[in-house]
Parts: structure tokens; sequence; C-alpha cells
């Protein structure tokens, strides 16, 4: 399976990552009244706003299993995301 998601496009998945998350954390969210979720691709909303014209059950899935949760997307731009990724999470090396 992991040879057809290499597949998608970026904003799929892009999609395809705030689903998983969600999906992940799913427990934690429960009872939280003000969930924002900061994401650094602008087109992730109007994904979830508008999906494809041609039905594509697998991201109508993902689309639907984000929608289940109440949130608030925030677009924040890559420059000011700070979440965790393999780079920021490297240790700066002698040179640097």
């Amino acid at each position: 399976m992991r040879g057809m998601k290499s597949r998608y496009s970026q904003p799929k998945l892009e999609l395809y990552g705030c689903f998983r998350a969600l999906r992940h954390w799913r427990l934690y969210p429960i009872g939280i009244k003000h969930l924002i979720l900061e994401v650094d691709a602008k087109y992730i909303k109007d994904m979830l706003n508008n999906p494809d014209l041609q039905p594509n059950a697998t991201i109508n899935c993902w689309i639907q299993g984000v929608l289940l949760f109440d949130f608030e997307l925030q677009h924040l731009p890559t420059d000011k995301h700070w979440g965790p990724d393999a780079i920021s999470r490297r240790l700066p090396t002698n040179e640097e």
C-alpha cells in the first residue's frame, strides 16, 4: 500500500498526513472546545471544502475522517511553521 500512496500528488499527501494525525490522536481532542489545526499547506482547506469533482473513494474517506473532528484550520507559512519534521529535529553539525 505504501507504493500506492507514493503516486499521489503533494496536496493529497498533505491531506493524508492530516487524516493520519487526527486519527492517531483521536482520543485527545475529545472535549476541546476550540481545537486549532495548523498546517503549512493552504490547499488543504480547499480540498476539505471543495473535494475533487471525480469521486475517489480513498480521498473521500480521508476527507470524511478529517471532517469528523471539530477544529479550525489555520494556515501558517512554512517559515513560521515550527512543527516537528526530520530537518527541525536534526542536531546542528560542527560546521553549522
